[in-house]
């Protein structure tokens, strides 16, 4: 699969006036997407966080969507109660990410870890 086939594949989730749920590749950050199509036909995103200490928005315009597309990954659309306070709003998890690598005895989760738990239960 070519990257643009890869990229056509997850656009399907930003549906005009549709709400999802991504993750960042990177920094484990997850993301309350909504999607619309801006006054010149293309795509935009209005992104807030949800796992962080303090919330932050994001906007993506244009060729910046494909951006997106790349640097994060789907992770669901409705997800249930338990999965919303366990995995997606769950600070802890993100911390225990970001700063408890299990090296010299801390206590924290790795990277696959963190990502089997985001898209693991959805």
């Amino acid at each position: 699969m070519t990257k643009r086939e890869k990229i056509m594949n997850l656009k399907k989730h930003l549906k005009k006036g549709a709400f999802s749920y991504w993750v960042n590749k990177k920094s484990g950050t997850i993301h309350h997407v909504s999607a619309d199509v801006g006054y010149d036909g293309k795509p935009k995103l209005f992104n807030s966080t949800l796992n962080l200490r303090y919330e932050r928005s994001y906007f993506f315009r244009g060729d910046a969507v494909d951006r997106f597309l790349k640097n994060y990954d789907f992770v669901c659309e409705n997800p249930t109660n338990e999965f919303w306070v366990n995995v997606l709003a769950n600070k802890q998890l993100k911390n225990d990410f970001t700063w408890g690598l299990k090296t010299n005895g801390r206590l924290g989760i790795s990277k696959d870890e963190f990502f089997s738990k985001v898209k693991g239960e959805a």
